[in-house]
């Protein structure tokens, strides 16, 4: 490497030339003012169970299916995974570009600050990197709460008087929370190839259920009813508002594409197995998810059936319906219930490493006990916990939002609404807020790059990833535009009229986010943080 290339931190300008050679060789990811204190336990493979068990592509698909089906039946959900795989690859490809060349567990939000105009850079990346913490919050609390939602749904089947109120599922929500953050601060360092295992089960699970349904369903839609007929039950909505509300779905499959950035401080040569990882992972979801959508529409029998279930937990009797056997669907859900838990303890590792990294670079209040990484156990403990309050707080949400108990299929009002109108109103605040929340913290610094004319000076010609360069102009303008499309149309309510039980509530819980992140900012952020900079940009070597 020569002595011009240089990432340079306004933090660490005594340290940048020794920075620079580990940086740019893919030793140390943290182009902040922290010390690689975290153990390098993931190889490519480890690296892609991990990011593949984040998201679980098909499964994303199977535990959120009411919100596609009940917004443009099988059309949405099929054609939308075909458009969400285009606009998250274009995604994917443009985030291992820039993964390739600043390797970093703070991932996008040391993006955007390096590549934001010197005068913006330091409220910019605050920004993106407050929204990119926010975001795996809620995408652990959504995931949290449908392996609730799974749990209590087996209850509920098989001992049908059970009055299943919201404190049930609170309490379920609370306990599975609390074993992923016991595993992360005790066995992650031990049983990391706990990754591995829930790749292979996941994997395993998909191919079994994929075959298995279809083959033993006792009759099959038709093929014309399954690609061509749209069924609007949004009442009120046009059809293609409808379409694009219901891309939650499918836009779910590939949530926390951004897993693998944050794990750069545990990876041999990050900057060559990030980008790949990221780029297997949309490769391996969309295939499954697709391949897993169009199975489960060929074995559907009864789709009234499914949105009128009193377990809220549509799939279980789909797989019910094709397999005719309870016992069988039932092993389909505790497969699903255990491959959702790794994906839990991986969100929260994720979580907790994004936390540490905006804590070291001084943009948290309490910086100072935020950074921390324990000295025996390895791990940023102080960091888990923060991050479990904040799931806990948005339990008490959930907790607060509906009366009574959900919905049941008995109540004489559910006939009249679809399975998507009887939930929590949070929890559709909870998929819609993790899903615009992700999508825009790693629109943001694609939308620099752009501003910049994807300039030498920020992309050396010498990267190992490079996206010629009208393919990179195109990938990252569909990155920028799904982004707009996603916080536009996710906030949209579900139906008119809008009331309080069909008001999407994503738009209020951004406003907390955003009120919250303000406030982070004047009383600590404004005077400490700084962000890592990009001073001179050489050859990168043989990175």
């Amino acid at each position: 490497m020569e002595q011009n290339d240089a990432i340079v931190s306004d933090k660490a300008q005594q340290t940048q030339s020794a920075q620079e050679q580990e940086v740019w060789h893919g030793d140390v990811t943290s182009i902040g003012n922290r010390e690689p204190h975290l153990r390098k336990d993931f190889n490519f493979f480890r690296l892609l169970a991990l990011g593949y068990n984040t998201s679980n592509s098909w499964l994303a698909i199977a535990t959120s299916l009411a919100l596609a089906v009940s917004s443009g039946g099988t059309v949405t959900l099929l054609f939308g995974i075909i458009c969400v795989a285009f606009t998250m690859g274009c995604t994917g490809l443009s985030i291992a570009e820039l993964a390739n060349v600043y390797p970093t567990v703070g991932g996008q939000y040391h993006f955007t600050s390096i590549l934001s105009p010197s005068r913006h850079s330091r409220w910019l990346s605050y920004a993106c990197g407050w929204i990119g913490v926010c975001s795996w919050i809620a995408i652990a609390a959504s995931v949290g709460l449908i392996i609730a939602q799974c749990v209590l749904a087996m209850a509920i089947y098989f001992n049908p008087t059970f009055d299943a109120k919201e404190w049930h599922y609170f309490l379920v929500y609370q306990v599975v929370h609390l074993i992923a953050i016991a595993f992360n601060v005790f066995l992650v360092n031990k049983v990391a190839w706990i990754y591995t295992c829930g790749f292979i089960l996941s994997l395993s699970a998909y191919f079994v259920i994929s075959i298995v349904c279809p083959v033993r369903a006792p009759a099959h839609l038709d093929s014309r009813e399954i690609w061509t007929m749209f069924t609007n039950s949004s009442a009120g909505w046009s059809d293609g508002v409808c379409f694009l509300a219901g891309l939650s779905t499918p836009s779910y499959m590939l949530i926390g594409l951004d897993s693998t950035l944050h794990l750069a401080d545990e990876c041999h040569q990050p900057a060559r197995i990030i980008p790949k990882a990221i780029v297997t992972t949309v490769i391996v979801g969309f295939v499954t998810a697709f391949t897993f959508a169009v199975a489960l529409c060929y074995s559907l029998t009864d789709l009234e059936a499914l949105l009128t279930t009193s377990t809220n937990f549509p799939v279980y009797i789909l797989w019910k319906q094709a397999t005719s056997s309870i016992i069988c669907a039932t092993i389909f859900m505790v497969a699903l219930l255990v491959i959702m838990l790794i994906a839990l303890n991986g969100m929260h590792q994720t979580a907790s490493r994004l936390t540490w990294s905006f804590a070291c670079d001084d943009a948290l209040i309490l910086a100072r006990y935020f950074n921390r990484i324990h000295p025996d156990l390895e791990v940023p403990v102080n960091a888990l916990l923060l991050n479990y309050a904040a799931c806990f707080l948005l339990g008490i949400l959930y907790l607060v939002s509906s009366s009574g108990k959900v919905t049941s299929a008995n109540d004489p009002s559910f006939k009249s609404f679809n399975l998507i109108h009887s939930l929590p109103p949070a929890f559709n605040a909870f998929i819609g807020t993790s899903i615009i929340l992700s999508t825009v913290s790693i629109g943001i610094p694609i939308s620099l790059l752009l501003y910049q004319g994807r300039s030498a000076e920020y992309l050396p010609a010498t990267r190992t990833f490079r996206l010629p360069s009208p393919i990179g102009f195109f990938c990252n303008s569909i990155a920028v535009v799904w982004s707009i499309i996603v916080t536009i149309f996710f906030c949209f309510p579900t139906a008119f009229p809008v009331t309080a039980s069909n008001m999407n509530y994503a738009s209020a819980v951004l406003g907390i986010v955003l009120m919250l992140g303000v406030l982070n900012w004047f009383l600590s952020a404004r005077t400490e943080y700084q962000g890592p900079r990009l001073e001179i940009v050489g050859s990168i070597g043989d990175c």
